[in-house]
C-alpha cells in the first residue's frame, strides 16, 4: 500500500496515501480495535452539520479567509452527504469524549478542501484540521452537540411510526367497542370489559409515551456549542455562539438555543438521560402490549385464542404447521435491548467529572440504537401484526359466557355473600352464572339481561332497585 508520512505531537505516522483521514485517525484506529461497531450514519451527518455551521460562522465573522469559502463549505457538505463514510469507520468504543470522531471529521474535511485547491493529501497548506475546520471548537462541545442534533433528526420517523401504530389500534377500538369479553386481573377472570376498551388502554399507554418523548426532546434543542473545552468559551469570538446557533437552526430546520450555563451542559448528560427515560417508557409499554398479544393469541386450540396474529412465517423446524407469535417476540427482544441500552446511558451519565463527562460516544451510540430499533419495531408491529389482526369474536363470546366475570355485576342486587355462593355452585355444576341465577329464580331473565348488558357491565351506571 502506498503511504504518506504525517507528523503530529507524538511523531511520525504512516497514513495511506489516498486516505482523506490523517494521523490522528490512524492512531485511533490502531489503538481501538474493540468491537467492529461503527457509529450510525446519522451521527456522521450530524457531526458534518456542526462542521458546516462552524465554517459558515467563522467565515461570517471574518476569521477564515473568504478565498477558502467555496472549498471548505463544499467539503463539509460532501461529508454530510456521506461521500466519505468509508473514511469514518472508527470503533464506537474509543478514547473518551469522542476526540477521535471529531478529529476524523476535521482531517477528512481539511484534506478534501485542500484537494479541491489542488493540494496533495496530508499537506495542510491552506486548510488545517485543527486551525480551520476545528476553529472555535472543542470535542467537548462538538460531540454532545452532534449527538443532540442526530437524535432530533431521527425523532420524526420514530414519532411517525408510533402514530401509525396508534391509528391501527384506533380502528380495532372503534370496530369492537361493544365486543364483550372477559376482563382479567392476576391472570384470572375478573369483570367484563369490551375488546375496544382493552385495546384503548394499550393505545393510550403508547400515546402517553409518545407525548413524553416529544416533551423530553425539547431539552435536546438546548446546545452547549461555543463553550469549547470547559464551557468558558475560550478561543471563540464574542459573537461565535449566537452565530453558530443561527446557522445550526437554519441548516436543520430546528429552533436551537444556547444553554444558560455551558459548563453545566458539558459535564451534565441529563438531557440524554431524560430523553432515554422517555424511550424506556415506550419500550416498557410496547413490551407489555406484545406480551398481552401473545397471551390473547395463545393456542390455537388449547389456549385463549381470542385473537389470531397474522401468519408471517412457519414456527418450527420440527413441528409441521406450528405458527408462533413471531412479531411480538421480536418486539420483546427489541424492548429488552432498548432497556439495556437505557441502563448503559444511565451509568454513563453518572460519570461526569469536574468540567466534563467523557462518555458521550457510548451515550450517543446506545441512544441512537434505541431510536432505530423502536422505530423499525413499531413499524413492524403495525404492518405485520396489528393491521391484519383477526379478532375471534365467537371464541371471545364463548369464553365470556362460560366465565365467572359477570358475577360482580350481581353484587348490588344479590349481595356479596349470595353472589359468592352462586359462583361456587356454578363452578361445581359447570354452568354459567346466568344459568344458575335463573335456576334459583333469583332474578327474572329480562332483569338479568339488563344487569349483564354491555352498558351495565363496562361503565358506571345508576343502580336500579328491583
Amino acid at each position: 500500500m502506498s503511504i504518506r508520512i504525517e507528523k503530529d505531537s507524538l511523531g511520525e505516522v504512516k497514513v495511506p496515501s489516498k486516505a482523506y483521514f490523517g494521523a490522528f485517525t490512524v492512531r485511533a484506529n490502531n489503538n481501538f480495535q474493540i468491537s467492529g461497531i461503527r457509529s450510525p450514519f446519522i451521527f456522521e451527518k450530524a457531526l458534518g452539520i456542526v462542521k458546516l455551521a462552524a465554517a459558515q460562522t467563522n467565515l461570517e465573522l471574518g476569521l477564515i479567509d473568504k478565498k477558502y469559502k467555496k472549498v471548505l463549505l463544499q467539503a463539509c457538505k460532501e461529508f454530510i452527504e456521506g461521500k466519505f463514510s468509508t473514511e469514518f469507520e472508527l470503533d464506537v468504543f474509543q478514547a473518551g469524549a469522542g476526540t477521535s470522531y471529531n478529529m476524523n471529521a476535521n482531517e477528512v474535511i481539511a484534506n478534501r478542501a485542500n484537494e479541491l485547491l489542488k493540494v496533495q493529501k496530508g499537506k495542510y497548506t491552506h486548510i488545517h484540521p485543527n486551525n480551520h475546520v476545528n476553529m472555535a471548537q472543542s470535542t467537548n462541545d462538538v460531540i454532545p452537540t452532534a449527538s443532540r442534533i442526530g437524535a432530533l433528526l431521527l425523532l420524526p420517523e420514530l414519532l411517525s411510526a408510533v402514530v401509525g401504530l396508534e391509528k391501527s389500534l384506533e380502528k380495532i377500538i372503534k370496530e369492537h367497542k361493544n365486543t364483550l369479553k372477559v376482563g382479567r386481573t392476576h391472570l384470572q377472570d375478573a369483570v367484563p370489559i369490551t375488546l375496544g376498551q382493552e385495546f384503548d388502554s394499550y393505545k393510550e399507554a403508547i400515546r402517553k409515551s409518545r407525548e413524553f418523548i416529544s416533551q423530553q426532546s425539547k431539552e435536546l434543542t438546548i446546545l452547549g456549542i461555543g463553550g469549547t473545552a470547559v464551557g468558558t468559551g475560550i478561543n471563540t469570538d464574542p459573537d461565535y455562539k449566537k452565530t453558530m446557533i443561527k446557522h445550526l437552526s437554519k441548516i436543520c430546520g430546528i429552533k436551537f438555543k444556547s444553554a444558560k450555563n455551558l459548563t453545566e451542559i458539558a459535564n451534565n448528560m441529563n438531557s440524554f438521560l431524560n430523553f432515554s427515560a422517555s424511550l424506556r417508557s415506550l419500550s416498557t409499554n410496547l413490551l407489555n402490549f406484545a406480551n398481552n398479544l401473545k397471551l390473547m393469541n395463545m393456542g390455537p386450540k388449547a389456549g385463549l385464542s381470542e385473537i389470531s396474529l397474522p401468519e408471517v412465517q412457519p414456527g418450527s423446524s420440527i413441528m409441521p404447521g406450528k405458527i408462533n407469535p413471531s412479531v411480538p417476540e421480536c418486539i420483546e427482544m427489541i424492548c429488552f435491548q432498548a432497556l439495556g441500552n437505557d441502563k448503559t446511558i444511565e451509568l454513563a451519565a453518572q460519570r461526569g467529572q469536574f468540567e466534563l463527562n467523557v462518555m458521550c460516544p457510548i451515550i450517543m451510540y446506545n441512544l441512537f440504537q434505541i431510536m432505530e430499533i423502536l422505530t423499525n419495531g413499531s413499524k413492524t408491529l403495525d404492518k405485520f401484526a396489528i393491521k391484519t389482526l383477526r379478532i375471534n369474536k365467537e371464541r371471545i363470546k364463548s369464553l365470556y359466557e362460560n366465565s365467572l366475570c359477570t358475577a360482580t355485576a350481581l353484587n348490588p342486587y344479590l349481595g356479596y355473600s349470595k353472589t359468592s355462593e352462586i359462583v361456587k355452585t356454578s363452578l361445581k355444576k359447570d354452568v354459567s352464572i346466568k344459568e344458575e341465577v335463573l335456576a334459583q329464580g333469583l332474578l327474572k331473565e329480562k332483569e338479568l339481561e339488563e344487569i349483564l348488558s354491555v352498558n351495565s357491565t363496562t361503565k358506571p351506571r345508576r343502580i336500579k332497585k328491583l
